[in-house]
């Protein structure tokens, strides 16, 4: 089940012993918190940006093909107009 996220919160939290974790929360319905270590956080960073860029090249060669699409039916009609 999936749930819609209102908001999310990154903190820099300290345990008790002194170590940093880095605080993720996240606002809505089920609403949710983890607290990573900072390489944990760096690698879920990564896999984030990774995951945004496939998102973005998909997109933009949607838009490409249907740009491609369009060009080569207006194409016959410049050459018939012509």
């Amino acid at each position: 089940m999936t749930s819609q996220v209102t908001q999310v919160q990154v903190t820099l939290t300290t345990t008790e012993d002194g170590q940093d974790r880095i605080a993720i929360t996240l606002d809505g319905p089920l609403g949710a918190a983890i607290a990573l270590t900072p390489s944990q956080a760096r690698a879920l960073a990564t896999e984030l940006i990774t995951a945004v860029n496939r998102a973005e090249v998909k997109a933009n060669l949607k838009v490409s093909a249907n740009l491609w699409r369009r060009s080569a039916v207006a194409r016959p009609r410049l050459l018939a107009a012509g």
